[in-house]
């Protein structure tokens, strides 16, 4: 609907002179018929006439124009008003004038309201408001009959005609009126004005006397200047609060004509009466009724099945959902498969680009796995957050190579989000059977299959991203190990039982140890000695890893201080992961470990791994910067792996670059490892790094380290990590260098 308060100035100005155009011509009509008017009704409709072109031109107190909509029904009723009060005696051959200029003013108001009721459910699964306002105008058209024939009111046949045309006109705006006002409150006062003014008409349409006439014409200008003044600008239409509601307020609109039709029901069977019109007009609501529960029955089929298919759907990306995976699992007539996709990388595109960007990125892979699984016939669900579950009817031998094929295509789905193609996005998947039940078989949970392929995810998990597992008796040890290791795990770390071992880091050229490397030593009550790799991985997968990290880091450096470690001089280090730097108050951490043992900062190293630096002005790169502004060295753990993005050892302050052993492996075989390592080690002198040689365990490996000038070298050549009780004997101990490059030689 085209409000006048989106208008421009010119179209308003147009349309005021289209309206002054009727009026001009009215004023000589209303002056030559001044003598055989009815002055009051005259005036009246004078009135609303100038009263409808107005508003078009002059903002209201409340602060709204009147709408076109308004403005037109308006306009309407004037004119209609205006002629009954010119001619209020005449005929068009048998019927009144009157009758017919008063229905064609309520015509006006009937049109505002169908407008209006055509817009107030559109869009949402309600039926139509129309349906509603049909009920009652049938109920109140039936109701104004009686009142019209038992009221006393008679005449001829042609009266009897207009009158009704003109019951059946009123009686359908007050239907769109009272529904109106329930479904929306902010027309309720415009229903209820409107509603006013087109009974007040009928009255003054029917009702003998000029008394009674002038009262309801007065009665129905007033309301229509109510109606102006509370008219919304556009039509109401369907919204979230209102869906929130529609029920009650369909059981509303439905049941108030209930009391009306009882009421005159009531009356046929008190005093009947013969007359086929209300015969009709009860055939009218019969009919009206009929069609609102057909409406209303498709209504709610419509209703079912989009509640139905959100019950059953995930909202993001269209999958089927747990349920939907849950019913497909249960009870199936072959065997199946189940493959659990779980996506790698994606905290990091949530992380930086936002979840809005990381949402694209699911609903890329989720397509991605559509297609894959559509063209083996497979279903895919959405499990998790990450996690899309794929159901494929046969063995896991095939699978398995379904499972791969959807690792493969995750690959691609960074490149098709804009921002995203930055970040490496990979996937593993664990591989499950479900089999169909056997004859004689007991019932059992339909969802163990999706356990199964999460215990094979898992492990796929720790064998690193792009792997698969399928679920076995072997899988199913290693899943129950874990979980032991990860019940005890907590255990220890809350009772810090968590023991804490140094490996010596040794100068090449003196031989003495200048710092050591705090590592993790753990031995569970029921499994003995665990492997560090094995119970780290367990922290990282159960959240324990920010506790254990702490432990670890308070436990070694108070250890070491007691064991003058920081008087002697000699250095620490100690590995954070990233999660550690992610987790708030980690600064406060070291600064509160630096302060309750009186150690120089710059005798803590915190050892971290390259993947920390990947993205600039990350969350974890602004800890980094706060610790080294505490006085704290960095160092990058495996330098020489992984990503080795240069870049990021001029923006931020690394000062310990650590060789990793698998480079150091090859300094003795041929290959481009010594080159390498050269190359490392000429970078960290020409940037003021120092560089610790890792893994080193023969005196080849240390002659070649000293050849190519590093300073500093650790590995099972000079010690495997002690317990604290022997770091006095490694603090006084020189470990022999060769005689050429003793110091002073």
């Amino acid at each position: 609907m085209t409000a006048a308060a989106t208008a421009t100035p010119r179209a308003r100005a147009a349309l005021a002179s289209l309206l002054a155009l009727p009026l001009l011509a009215l004023a000589p009509l209303v002056h030559a018929r001044w003598h055989a008017a009815d002055h009051l009704t005259t005036a009246v409709g004078v009135v609303a006439l100038l009263g409808a072109a107005v508003p078009f031109l002059v903002r209201w107190a409340r602060g709204h124009l009147q709408t076109l909509s308004y403005g037109v029904a308006s306009t309407l009723w004037g004119a209609g008003v205006t002629v009954a009060g010119l001619w209020p005696h005449a005929t068009l051959g048998p019927v009144r004038l009157t009758h017919l200029a008063l229905t064609a003013a309520i015509l006006g108001m009937l049109g505002l309201g169908v407008q209006h009721v055509l817009a107030a459910r559109s869009g949402s699964d309600d039926p139509p408001l129309l349906h509603d306002a049909l009920v009652l105008g049938s109920a109140l058209a039936v109701a104004g009959w009686e009142v019209v024939n038992r009221g006393g009111l008679h005449g001829d046949t042609a009266w009897h005609a207009t009158t009704l045309l003109l019951v059946v006109v009123a009686s359908s705006h007050l239907g769109t009126a009272t529904a109106l006002g329930i479904e929306h409150t902010r027309l309720r006062r415009a229903a209820v004005a409107t509603g006013v003014m087109t009974a007040a008409t009928a009255v003054a349409a029917v009702a003998p006397g000029e008394h009674t006439t002038h009262v309801a014409i007065t009665v129905a200008l007033l309301a229509g200047f109510t109606a102006a003044i509370g008219a919304p600008t556009t039509a109401a239409r369907h919204s979230g609060v209102s869906s929130a509601r529609a029920a009650r307020r369909v059981e509303i609109a439905s049941l108030v004509p209930g009391p009306v039709l009882f009421c005159d029901i009531a009356l046929m069977v008190v005093s009947p009466r013969l007359d086929p019109v209300l015969f009709g007009l009860y055939l009218w609501v019969l009919l009206a009724f009929t069609a609102r529960h057909v409406v209303t029955a498709r209504a709610v089929d419509r209703s079912t099945a989009r509640l139905t298919f959100q019950a059953l759907h995930d909202d993001l990306t269209g999958l089927g959902n747990r349920a939907a995976l849950h019913h497909a699992l249960t009870g199936p007539d072959r065997d199946h498969s189940l493959v659990l996709l779980k996506l790698v990388g994606l905290d990091d595109v949530n992380d930086v680009l936002g979840v809005a960007t990381g949402d694209a990125v699911i609903r890329a892979a989720a397509d991605q796995a559509r297609r894959t699984a559509d063209g083996w016939g497979a279903t895919a669900h959405r499990t998790a957050g990450d996690e899309i579950a794929v159901l494929l009817p046969g063995g896991t031998d095939e699978a398995l190579h379904l499972a791969r094929a959807l690792v493969d295509g995750v690959a691609d789905v960074p490149a098709t989000v804009p921002g995203a193609g930055r970040f490496p996005l990979s996937a593993v998947a664990g591989v499950a059977p479900s089999p169909a039940p056997r004859p004689g078989d007991e019932p059992g949970d339909p969802m163990t299959a999706l356990l199964h392929a999460d215990i094979a995810l898992r492990d796929a998990r720790l064998a690193g991203p792009g792997h698969t597992s399928t679920y076995s008796g072997a899988v199913a040890a290693a899943h129950a190990r874990r979980s032991l290791l990860r019940e005890q795990l907590t255990s220890a770390v809350r009772h810090g039982t968590v023991d804490v071992h140094y490996q010596p880091i040794v100068s090449f050229r003196t031989g003495r140890v200048e710092k050591f490397e705090a590592l993790a030593r753990w031995e569970a009550p029921l499994l003995g000695r665990i492997n560090p790799a094995e119970f780290v991985a367990v922290a990282e997968e159960s959240n324990l890893v920010v506790a254990l990290g702490e432990h670890v880091l308070r436990s070694a450096v108070r250890r070491a201080a007691d064991a003058g470690v920081f008087r002697a001089g000699v250095g620490l280090t100690v590995n954070v992961s990233v999660v550690q730097l992610q987790s708030p108050g980690f600064t406060d951490t070291v600064h509160d470990v630096l302060t309750r043992h009186r150690v120089p900062a710059h005798l803590l190293t915190l050892e971290l791994t390259e993947s920390v630096f990947l993205d600039a002005d990350s969350p974890a790169e602004r800890v980094v910067t706060e610790l080294a502004g505490l006085g704290c060295a960095i160092a990058i753990d495996d330098f020489g792996t992984g990503y080795s993005a240069f870049g990021y050892l001029d923006r931020l302050p690394v000062h310990v670059l650590k060789i990793d052993r698998s480079l150091t492996s090859s300094l003795t075989h041929a290959g481009h490892g010594r080159s390498i390592v050269t190359c490392v080690v000429d970078l960290a002198t020409r940037l003021g790094l120092s560089v610790v040689v890792e893994g080193v365990e023969t005196e080849e490996q240390a002659d070649a380290c000293r050849a190519m000038n590093a300073p500093l070298g650790q590995g099972w050549l000079y010690s495997p990590a002690v317990p604290c009780t022997d770091l006095p004997e490694q603090l006084a101990r020189t470990y022999p260098v060769p005689r050429l490059v003793a110091p002073g030689a």
